[in-house]
């Protein structure tokens, strides 16, 4: 079985908790089944060399790329380089944000074969309340609108945090987004997200939950449904920066493990000054208490099991 290579794409700024993901990625998936990949993008010669040594330590393959080697666009779009940036021996790839962390086995996911042409991508949270009447729904409909989603297709929006992809099909969705982005004007709200959803949604698939868990449904009352694996910490504050509600001392460990083992690393660990991390535990409290209210029953919540039973939910 020819091997998938789960990739990580960033600059300097997210290095450090990109590394702890792979980390993880590594930890929880067979290398008989797939290698785990960090690329870093227009890197300083230190942090190059201290992060491919880290990686070599962890059996974690290392690429250094400059910004002309995706047609200088930013690092941001990496992700829609990788057909063209991986070895050729892979022919799937499983591309995931550096925001996120591992926690259960990644193998019943690269197990599973991706038919030709199309790639594997969890619905957005948005898509849960879209068809609300409140401010902000009709503000995101309306956005949606504007960038060419029908109705339809923007109850089918999807995350770009994690991607799993048959090559082939990855590299013309990346080279159709990066040419619709490099033609766009400035200040798009969500803007590779959006473009890869213009261009990509023909060839998508749904992809559970489980696999791009948005943190802050642990407040909906579906984790244990749902039984996440990888979970996207989709807005600050990061894990990293702090403990925070809702998943507190538990998915900060991980960033001070591996500062403690790998102490080169630590100036690459950005953490929150005291008086911004209280503020943000204020508002993380705050935000507990709403989202349990409008996320753990009614409609919200009966969409997210209904877009689960859609994709079977095979994360045993």
């Amino acid at each position: 079985m020819a091997k998938v290579c789960v990739c990580y794409t960033t600059d300097t700024g997210y290095l450090f908790p990109s590394f702890v993901s792979a980390l993880q990625a590594r930890r929880n998936s067979s290398p008989d089944n797939a290698d785990v990949l960090l690329a870093g993008f227009d890197l300083a010669p230190e942090a190059e060399h201290l992060f491919a040594e880290a990686c070599r330590q962890s059996g974690i393959l290392f690429a250094a790329h400059r910004q002309a080697d995706i047609g200088d666009a930013p690092a941001m779009l990496g992700r829609l380089f990788l057909a063209d940036l991986l070895p050729t021996q892979y022919d799937r790839l499983l591309y995931i944000d550096g925001d996120t962390q591992i926690t259960g086995s990644l193998d019943p996911l690269l197990t599973t074969p991706v038919p030709a042409g199309k790639f594997y991508a969890a619905n957005d949270p948005m898509t849960f309340f879209i068809d609300e009447n409140d401010e902000l729904a009709r503000d995101l409909r309306a956005h949606l609108t504007s960038i060419g989603l029908s109705p339809a297709d923007s109850k089918r929006y999807f995350n770009s945090g994690v991607i799993y992809a048959e090559r082939e099909a990855w590299a013309k969705t990346g080279h159709d987004a990066w040419r619709k982005f490099s033609s766009q004007p400035a200040g798009t709200r969500f803007p590779d997200q959006d473009i890869l959803n213009v261009v990509g949604l023909p060839n998508r698939l749904p992809l559970s939950l489980a696999w791009n868990f948005p943190i802050f449904l642990r407040n909906a009352n579906v984790e244990d449904i749902i039984r996440p694996r990888i979970t996207h910490f989709m807005s600050r504050p990061k894990p990293w920066e702090g403990v925070f509600a809702p998943w507190n001392q538990t998915a900060f460990t991980p960033y001070r493990e591996a500062a403690t083992r790998f102490p080169g690393l630590a100036p690459y660990w950005h953490r929150m000054n005291w008086r911004k991390r209280m503020r943000y535990v204020a508002q993380q409290r705050y935000k507990q208490m709403t989202e349990t209210r409008n996320w753990s029953r009614g409609l919200r919540h009966d969409r997210i099991l209904t877009y689960e039973a859609l994709t079977g939910n095979d994360s045993e």
